[in-house]
């Protein structure tokens, strides 16, 4: 299994190389450089970042340093992979790019891979099956289209990112008038207490 982390988490004092390089030395018992050198290079290669991999992960952006971390994740050759927020904080041009990396990683390297996103868009794009989550249980699943078409109406507000409907852009909160009217300010046991003499 392999894990990308919602903002990469490299290790600040290794190269993009020895990032990648560090599950193999970790995890596996090969014992020539040589073949750790050609694994990492490709895993780099596959992720579009061959040629920067000495570069330290302070010196690349944020996009890099999440396909270094991707490289990473996959340097194992595992079965299933798990994507925490893929898309969050990258910018446009480097989010499509990063989807169909995704998918075709996932298909070259007849991988299972689970994500969590709110980057719709891109999850319906390259997707086979989509699990929305709402109130601690499934609202809907199915394909893409399925769930697009959804009846349900937190689903359908949801996916089409409408402001009414059944979430509320207001909290549930006492009336207005408890907090700007006499009674302002005061606790419920406080309001009670007016007008008791002894």
């Amino acid at each position: 299994m392999g894990m990308l982390y919602q903002f990469g988490t490299l290790f600040a004092d290794l190269s993009g190389y020895d990032n990648v390089a560090f599950p193999l030395r970790e995890h596996t018992d090969l014992s020539s450089e040589e073949t750790v050198h050609d694994i990492v290079l490709m895993m780099l290669n596959a992720v579009g970042l061959r040629n920067p991999c000495d570069m330290m992960p302070s010196a690349l952006s944020g996009g890099m340093a999440r396909r270094v971390a991707l490289a990473r994740a996959i340097a194992l050759d595992p079965e299933l992979v798990m994507y925490d927020e893929p898309f969050t904080g990258i910018d446009p041009i480097y989010v499509g790019t990063s989807a169909r990396l995704l998918r075709q990683l996932n298909d070259s390297m007849g991988l299972t891979s689970i994500f969590v996103s709110h980057e719709l868009e891109q999850t319906f794009t390259i997707a086979d099956h989509v699990i929305i989550l709402a109130n601690g249980k499934v609202a809907s699943q199915g394909t893409p289209q399925d769930v697009l078409n959804s009846n349900d109406p937190l689903v359908y507000q949801y996916v089409n990112a409408l402001s009414e409907g059944p979430v509320r852009f207001h909290y549930p909160a006492h009336s207005v008038d408890d907090d700007f009217g006499p009674d302002a300010g005061r606790t419920p046991l406080q309001q009670k207490q007016v007008g008791v003499t002894r």
